[in-house]
């Protein structure tokens, strides 16, 4: 028994001395720790601030509200964010897009000011044209309406005596009382459609002996002295007609056009 015991002991020397090269061999070997590395998580932290009152996110998340010229702080991991900040009336808009690569406080500084006034100053232009194209408008129909009555004024002209508006010329060629008429009733002249062929009361109220052309006032221009008339002449079948060289009315057959008798058109004025 004691032999074996001896045998187990001499065993327990001989693994142990064999084991000591091993340990000495690690105990030379270094130890190796982890490198002080800087991450995402590094302190850094974005000081925002804006010229105008607005509210702001930062990459999608809302922060709350900025003051005019005030400012707000978040802790940011490093890497790239995207600032955006509007104001409160939603109508202006900045986008800062931003990388911040080292620790400390990184300042962002929101202009919306000159983005405000671009709009504004947008909107004012659009305006501004908008309302020069009302004037414009305006301008051409005044000059539509003045050429009008000219053009009118050209046509027409209107006794200040009686109110009735007399055409400016006779028809032009000769003509029978059917025919004188029928010009008349489809005469479309300074707007007008309701023309017709005077009575010869009314021929008269537009003779004037002191005119040195044809005797007539307002300057009408008659292509022949005699005139038309509506009124009935002498006879069944004859109208009156009217001479403006000698001042004297006749009678005349209706179907006459053989004196070269005219047609002028008159209606009653509205003034």
């Amino acid at each position: 028994m004691r032999k074996q015991k001896l045998a187990g002991w001499a065993l327990i020397a001989a693994l142990t001395t064999a084991a000591l090269p091993v340990l000495a061999q690690q105990d030379d070997i270094p130890i190796l720790r982890p490198k002080n590395q800087t991450t995402k998580s590094a302190n850094a932290t974005l000081l925002v601030t804006c010229d105008l009152a607005c509210n702001w996110k930062l990459d999608g998340e809302a922060k709350g509200r900025i003051d005019a010229e005030g400012s707000a702080k978040v802790k940011v991991e490093l890497g790239q964010h995207m600032v955006v900040a509007i104001t409160e009336d939603s109508l202006d808009k900045v986008e800062n897009e931003l990388e911040i690569k080292t620790p400390g406080q990184t300042i962002v500084h929101i202009a919306l000011q000159p983005i405000r006034d671009a709009r504004l100053n947008a909107v004012q232009q659009a305006k501004d044209k908008a309302d020069q194209k009302v004037r414009d408008k305006a301008a051409r129909e005044q000059q539509e309406r003045e050429r009008a009555a000219r053009e009118a004024a050209a046509m027409q002209w209107t006794d200040p005596a009686t109110g009735l508006m007399w055409t400016k010329k006779d028809n032009g060629s000769a003509v029978n009382w059917q025919q004188g008429a029928n010009y008349c009733r489809s005469l479309r002249l300074a707007g007008y459609s309701d023309w017709r062929l005077p009575t010869i009361g009314e021929l008269q109220g537009i003779y004037d002996a002191d005119d040195a052309g044809w005797h007539v006032k307002g300057n009408l221009q008659l292509s022949y002295y005699w005139q038309w008339s509506s009124s009935q002449g002498n006879a069944s079948g004859e109208a009156w007609t009217f001479h403006f060289s000698a001042g004297l009315r006749t009678s005349n057959i209706l179907d006459n056009s053989y004196g070269a008798i005219r047609a002028l058109c008159v209606r009653r004025s509205e003034k």
